[in-house]
């Protein structure tokens, strides 16, 4: 499947869906005996939901999990409207915050509990409804966001009222070091989590997401998320042989010479040292690019890195081409902004963003996306 852009004259995204494929069985491998849940928060992590759930789905997927209940519609939408029958459950992060309970049932979507406070609302579901209802409900064992803390465990013992109205389907809590789940505080987090569900109702656990995934049986319990690394987005010191997904792409308008002094950017953020030849490149911070990289960082023109020079603007940044042969770069060139020849954490890490936040930033050109599958890429 090769799906050409629409006509578009600013920047392009391509999502390689047997890359996607690739690293959907690379974390297969890494977790063979628990279930695989997709995290698809903010449509895809900006790749577009419609493209990556149905591939996934393909793929075997069955977990879907998002953020807010607009997202979980989306993800029911593009997917099989007999899903249910074939184990699909779609995951709400955020608990019961968009929607009435009675609705999350209705749309056959799971709410993932976010602490005491959402418990009334399900008191009655099952004679209202005649069915308990299905939820996940998430327990804070360390990072202090959402969840069930200690205090709360006796609300859920499996003698209390609420099971009358509730099926636990998952256990969750998030590490508060992902990166890195060999930290002590990791393993504390851990230990509670242990702890806490041995105490509770049976249900699957949950407390693998992309870099824990990779780190061995210990955090994989029955059901393990993932999203970064499913778009080729390594976390933490992982090893894991993924491939990148997206590649992001901008055009050159306009290559000039400048003089020495010759002012670029707002507010003369750069000044030429000497003679210079400076390209505009059609990607800014409306797109996605982040602000922060003034006079830092690089893009990539004819194989080889051309500097950032000046500021970020909304749709433009310019980029020091001093180096290249006089009209090897023209206007109409495509510049990589990341891709298989920059790796998105390089251009991450000099802007100080995380990798998979500088991804999502991208959310805004699926519409403007190229859709490539040469094969599953097992």
């Amino acid at each position: 499947m090769n799906r050409p852009p629409a006509a578009h004259d600013g920047p392009r995204l391509r999502v390689d869906l047997a890359a996607l494929a690739h690293n959907w069985h690379a974390v297969r491998r890494a977790s063979p005996g628990g279930r695989i849940g997709a995290v698809l928060k903010n449509d895809a992590y900006g790749l577009g939901t419609a493209a990556i759930a149905p591939r996934l789905w393909q793929l075997g997927c069955r977990d879907f999990w998002v953020a807010t209940v607009d997202e979980a519609l989306a993800v029911r939408a593009c997917l099989p409207a007999d899903g249910a029958a074939a184990g699909l459950r779609i995951l709400v992060l955020n608990g019961l915050a968009g929607l009435a309970a009675a609705d999350f049932a209705a749309h056959g979507l799971i709410p993932v509990l976010a602490g005491r406070h959402e418990l009334a609302a399900l008191a009655g579901h099952a004679a209202r409804h005649g069915e308990r209802m299905a939820v996940a409900l998430h327990l804070d064992t360390g990072l202090t966001r959402l969840g069930f803390g200690a205090e709360d465990l006796p609300y859920l013992l499996p003698d209390t009222g609420l099971w009358a109205d509730a099926r636990a389907q998952v256990w969750v809590t998030h590490l508060g070091r992902f990166h890195d789940p060999g930290l002590p505080q990791c393993l504390r987090q851990r230990e509670r989590f242990v702890h806490w569900t041995a105490q509770l109702p049976r249900a699957e656990r949950s407390i693998a997401t992309s870099s824990s995934v990779f780190a061995g049986p210990d955090w994989h319990f029955e059901h393990a998320r993932v999203g970064s690394a499913l778009f080729g987005v390594p976390t933490g010191a992982s090893s894991a042989p993924l491939q990148p997904v997206a590649s992001l792409q901008a055009p050159v308008l306009r290559v000039t010479e400048v003089a020495a002094g010759c002012e670029v950017g707002y507010a003369g953020s750069y000044v030429a040292a000497g003679p210079r030849r400076i390209a505009t490149v059609a990607m800014g911070y409306g797109d996605g690019l982040p602000f922060a990289l003034v006079n830092r960082g690089h893009l990539i023109l004819a194989g080889r890195p051309a500097p950032i020079v000046g500021g970020v603007a909304m749709g433009m940044v310019g980029l020091d081409v001093s180096g290249y042969a006089p009209g090897e770069i023209r206007p109409g060139m495509w510049a990589e902004v990341y891709g298989r020849q920059q790796p998105l954490q390089t251009l991450a890490a000099a802007a100080g963003v995380a990798a998979n936040v500088l991804l999502a930033l991208s959310a805004r050109l699926a519409p403007h996306r190229c859709l490539c599958d040469a094969g599953e890429g097992a």
